[in-house]
């Protein structure tokens, strides 16, 4: 009974299982391994060494077999279409006189992509935070040196101390709701919500900003157009992030703001005549810490 039980667990297991014996021959293979190389079925019986080419493991599985202790293993290696697989080899006594290799094979490709985005967020977040506290300390350092008597400059000097200050909480302000939603510990509170009026009024906030680039806003959303239930705060935030980057990435032409129902569904569309997003990058803009273009979020503060 207890045999059966593993073995069940062991073949539903979701990553791969490979026992070798002595002479490095499989003794047992799970499905999922089946996943991680291109193998045939069943390879039970043929030499590890025949089967999978990767050099690095199978040094180390040489090195296991020698050492002839009881200490795992661990080691990185590549799998079947640019897998990334975490590698433990374990030994395992059977009997007196015979061990066997167990080794776990792990798919740790997802992990290993998003540690590599966060790297790059933190990286860009600390570039941006960087510079405006740059700008910051080298005006304040102005003012301080003697400029503070000059109405003109103490002024112009304080605008832009400001600019960059605002950019600075904008920055933190998006981390804390990143890190509240991940957490969930944002509050939301529900209501029939005129997702015309909304729009209307996020509009009306980057009246200056649209003036001052020369370009045009269009709203195309009609009186009929259905409530939805939702947190006014929360949509309201999306919206005017969808419009700010729309603004921020279009130096001639429009803006339009297009809401309605679609497949018992609210809709709210926004199209710009700016320079778009490559379309390998669309796949992955709803990506945790991922930013299509690096030096061009920077330059203009993406959000």
């Amino acid at each position: 009974m207890k045999g059966r039980l593993l073995e069940a667990v062991v073949r539903e297991m979701k990553m791969g299982v490979i026992v070798l014996n002595p002479d490095k021959e499989i003794l047992y293979a799970n499905p999922f391994i089946y996943t991680s190389f291109p193998l045939d079925e069943g390879i039970e019986g043929k030499k590890i060494s025949d089967i999978i080419n990767d050099k690095a493991l199978l040094k180390t599985i040489d090195t296991v077999f020698s050492l002839k202790g009881n200490n795992p293993h661990e080691i990185t290696i590549e799998g079947k279409g640019n897998q990334i697989l975490e590698v433990r080899l374990v030994p395992f006594s059977i009997e007196s006189d015979s061990n066997v290799l167990i080794g776990f094979f792990q798919d740790v490709t997802e992990e290993k992509r998003v540690e590599a985005i966060k790297r790059d967020f933190v990286a860009n977040v600390s570039h941006e935070l960087r510079t405006p506290l740059a700008s910051i300390k080298g005006y304040t350092e102005t003012l301080l040196g003697g400029a503070l008597d000059d109405k003109g400059i103490l002024k112009k000097f304080l605008t832009v101390i400001d600019r960059h200050a605002n950019r600075m909480t904008a920055i933190i302000e998006d981390l804390l709701t990143l890190s509240k939603l991940e957490s969930h510990q944002m509050p939301m509170s529900f209501e029939p919500l005129d997702i015309r009026n909304i729009i209307s009024g996020v509009i009306q906030g980057f009246e200056k900003q649209v003036k001052d680039k020369g370009i045009e806003i269009i709203m195309d959303v009609g009186d009929t157009t259905p409530k939805v239930m939702g947190d006014k705060g929360r949509i309201e935030q999306v919206i005017v992030n969808l419009i700010d980057n729309a603004i921020k990435y279009t130096n001639s032409g429009t803006v339009k703001v297009w809401a309605g129902k679609r497949d018992n569904m609210l809709q709210v569309d926004v199209e710009d005549t700016g320079i778009g997003i490559p379309e390998k990058d669309i796949p992955r803009i709803f990506e945790r810490f991922y930013r299509v273009d690096k030096g061009r979020s920077r330059e203009l503060g993406g959000t």
